[in-house]
């Protein structure tokens, strides 16, 4: 990410607080970025670093005009903003659609959780992640089918995000989207977002000590997600973004026979 983006990016987050978050919204931030996935030239054109402001955000108002009238608002604050690379935009209007809808669940769902159990879900069907992850299927087909698998056993807000990854996956893989998408719901709740590996659930004092030692490396509260590995050998691997914690056993004794090799 471009230093450019970087600024603007935490730009974006805070004009976004400026708009009462909804459903309708987020749905329109989704349809304005698939919109950019379907017109390069658009795209190209409205993250011109070398355009008018003025002229931008008139471009802006007449291309999403069918839009909700907060959404062409805040859209017109993004493309008055200095963007690394077209897709940046881009990318930055996907993140403020799914951090509108962590907003509007707020804590009447585990929007992060959810999005991990899908995630979890679709990779354990080969068929379905192949159909889902298809170069050459329609979007609304992709869409469609995730509807039929998870319409009704997540809340609304998950299912929503998930429509729109499959639809708009600019050459991403599923679970790395959504893996993404959950750490940006965790980051609008004031959270990281850790997974941690193990061969067994852990109990109440395990997870315990995990949160304490991820908050003391990384200064502020994170959202343990547990995931069961049979490649884990007891102890844990955690994740934290690119980050790798691995106090596994089978990890410990590989750098002990490392070192009794040198």
């Amino acid at each position: 990410m471009g230093a450019q983006t970087t600024q603007s990016l935490a730009k974006a987050r805070e004009s976004l607080s400026g708009y009462s978050a909804t459903s309708e919204l987020a749905a329109s931030l989704f349809a304005a970025a698939l919109g950019l996935s379907g017109s390069k030239a658009l795209r190209g054109a409205l993250a011109d670093s070398s355009a008018e402001q003025k002229a931008l955000q008139a471009l802006a108002k007449g291309a999403f005009a069918s839009l909700s009238t907060d959404a062409k608002a805040l859209i017109g604050e993004l493309v008055a903003l200095r963007w690394s690379s077209p897709l940046d935009l881009q990318a930055a209007l996907e993140e403020l659609g799914i951090r509108a809808l962590a907003a509007v669940s707020g804590g009447s769902s585990d929007l992060v959780g959810e999005l991990l159990a899908v995630s979890k879900l679709i990779h354990s069907d080969p068929e379905v992640e192949l159909a889902v992850g298809s170069k050459r299927a329609p979007a609304n087909a992709k869409a469609t089918l995730v509807s039929a698998l998870v319409g009704g056993k997540v809340s609304p807000e998950a299912e929503a995000i998930v429509r729109h990854l499959v639809a708009d996956p600019r050459g991403r893989r599923i679970g790395r989207m959504l893996m993404n998408a959950a750490e940006i719901v965790a980051d609008q709740g004031g959270k990281g977002l850790a997974v941690v590996s193990v061969a067994k659930p852990l109990n109440a004092a395990q997870l315990g000590h995990i949160d304490d030692l991820v908050q003391k490396k990384y200064h502020r509260p994170h959202y343990i997600a547990q995931q069961i590995d049979d490649s884990v050998v007891g102890g844990a691997r955690i994740r934290v973004g690119d980050d790798v914690i691995d106090g596994s056993v089978a990890t410990r004794l590989q750098d002990l026979r490392m070192k009794l090799a040198g």
